[in-house]
Parts: structure tokens; C-alpha cells; sequence
């Protein structure tokens, strides 16, 4: 199996301290990897699409339309029009 993190490399690297922020646009086929070094973090992600500024993630839809009580790799996040922002490639913390 390819790791999928290793079949897009990340346009940027950038570390931001405990309470940090960062925007940006997002590419399709763009990847953009969240790690933790020391364990413990959150992430709070806001996704629009760049094109309809109302159009925005969905989390609650992302797990109903996927029969899901959790988001993991192969799983995709829904604005609230019912279209894919992104997509999960990889999840190396997991839910367990």
C-alpha cells in the first residue's frame, strides 16, 4: 500500500506556537499535513470554498452522509451545500 502523505509534498512547512492561526488557499490535489510534536494538541479548522465564501464546512453532514461517528483517513468533509472541501489521505493518530 502507498503512503499517501509521501505522493504530495506539502507547498509549505510552518510551525505556529499554542494559539497560533494561519490562512490560506488550498489547491486541489494540494496536501496540507497536521502534526503535533509534543502531543496533547487540537486543531480548529475552518474550510470555505474559495469560489462561494458562504459555501463552508459541514462537519455534522460529514458524518451523516458517511455513516460515521468518527473522521479518519478515506473519509471526506462536506460544506453545507453537500460538495467535497477536502478529503482524509492519511491519519496516523487514529481513533483507536
Amino acid at each position: 500500500m502507498t503512503d499517501s502523505t509521501q505522493l504530495f509534498p506539502p507547498f509549505a512547512e510552518e510551525m505556529l506556537p499554542g494559539g497560533g492561526h494561519r490562512s490560506f488557499v488550498l489547491k486541489r490535489g494540494q496536501l496540507l499535513r497536521l502534526t503535533d510534536l509534543r502531543g496533547g494538541a487540537n486543531v480548529s479548522l475552518t474550510l470555505l470554498n474559495a469560489n462561494e465564501k458562504t459555501e463552508r464546512l459541514n462537519l455534522p453532514d460529514s458524518l451523516k452522509c458517511q455513516h460515521t461517528a468518527k473522521l479518519t483517513a478515506g473519509h471526506c468533509l462536506y460544506s453545507d451545500m453537500g460538495r467535497v472541501l477536502a478529503a482524509i489521505t492519511a491519519d496516523t493518530c487514529g481513533w483507536g
